[in-house]
């Protein structure tokens, strides 16, 4: 155990020398880019100004100081401050169900840098370096479904000079600090491919929302998909769009293949229930349209039954009508006979009474007369 401790004490001693006398933690780096890429985006064929802010927060070594353990590596006081832009392409390779993305060798990769006076304990320098991008990811030899991204880092070195050749000749030394940033170059390429995308996306997913009540379709997923990459687009987001492209593309247009099957299915059978209840609503009607056929033609026959029989009653009465006029004219014939008969009588009734009764030999004397004779 005694010999384990020693080990380790060796161990860390000998690492102790062997650190450099540079603090590094001294100078922090710091990156900001004009104009502001949106959405970090940098467009092919326009100028950039890159500035690299340098902060002296305490560096403890001196000009002339070593920065080695040989102590042949002397510190000149200066900075050099570097920009070194580098353009890859990156894609993915689909097979099965697995997704694999690569990355080509660099298509650019520049480095720009400065020299400065070390800023004094607690305050800050800037270095601007301008950048155009002369390119666009088809000049990368990149086709529209590769991404051109663009990485950025901004470096403070320490400026050093070796002791045996003197501080005429100058190189970079050990590093200070770093700065990095990741963009994407965008093109009017780019941007044509992406809304192609959208209308691919548009034209699977849209009419998902004719759907009437789905049973195996997540319609709200997938239009809320098509909602955000047009959202995105709207914005000039164009890489963010493709991601959502891509996650609809990799992860859930199969499953949305699926769901479409098991949905025509249904709808299948639903069309096949339709169709059989179609076939029995023609036969309800063409029964219906007989009932009306037979209803009408008894209708029609009553109607007619009706007429006659109306005919009939209309020649009836007026043969009524006739019979109560001869009726009438009878009835006031024998009354007016009845009151004459009555009249006649009662006339002869009282002539019989108030006229004087002849003695028979007057009745023999009016036979005898000549009127009688």
């Amino acid at each position: 155990m005694r010999a384990i401790n020693t080990y380790l004490l060796m161990a860390l001693l000998i690492l102790s020398f062997a650190a450099p006398a540079v603090q590094a933690e001294g100078i922090e780096v710091s990156l900001t880019v004009v104009p502001e890429p949106l959405h970090s985006q940098v467009n092919a064929y326009q100028g950039y100004m890159f500035q690299v802010a340098v902060e002296n927060r305490g560096v403890v070594v001196s000009p002339g100081e070593s920065v080695d353990v040989s102590g042949q590596t002397r510190y000149t006081g200066r900075v050099i401050v570097s920009l070194r832009l580098t353009i890859r392409g990156k894609g993915n390779y689909d097979f099965g169900e697995s997704t694999t993305g690569y990355t080509t060798p660099p298509r650019e990769d520049v480095e720009l840098s400065k020299a400065v006076a070390m800023p004094v304990n607690g305050t800050m320098i800037h270095v601007s370096f301008n950048y155009t991008f002369t390119k666009d990811a088809y000049d990368y030899d990149l086709k529209p479904y590769e991404d051109a991204e663009v990485t950025v880092k901004a470096a403070a070195y320490y400026e050093v000079y070796d002791q045996a050749t003197g501080p005429t000749v100058t190189f970079r030394g050990p590093e200070m600090d770093t700065s990095t940033a990741a963009f994407h170059l965008i093109d009017e390429t780019k941007i044509a491919y992406v809304e192609g995308k959208l209308k691919d996306m548009a034209d699977e997913v849209s009419p998902i929302a004719s759907i009437d009540r789905p049973e195996f379709v997540d319609a709200e997923l997938y239009l809320d998909m098509l909602q955000d990459m047009n959202a995105s687009i709207v914005e000039g987001d164009y890489f963010t769009a493709l991601a959502t492209y891509r996650r609809y593309d990799e992860k859930f247009r199969q499953s949305l293949i699926g769901s479409l099957t098991r949905e025509a299915a249904r709808s299948r059978e639903r069309a096949g229930l339709i169709a059989e209840l179609e076939w029995q609503v023609q036969q309800l009607e063409a029964t219906l349209e007989q009932e009306m056929n037979r209803l009408q033609l008894e209708l029609d026959q009553e109607q007619a039954r009706y007429a006659a029989l109306s005919q009939t009653y209309q020649l009836k009465q007026a043969e009524l009508e006739e019979a109560k006029q001869s009726l009438t004219t009878a009835i006031t014939a024998v009354f007016l006979a009845s009151i004459a008969f009555f009249f006649l009588g009662r006339r002869s009734t009282t002539m019989t009474l108030f006229e004087p009764r002849k003695t028979n030999q007057e009745d023999k004397d009016d036979d005898a007369s000549p009127g009688a004779r």
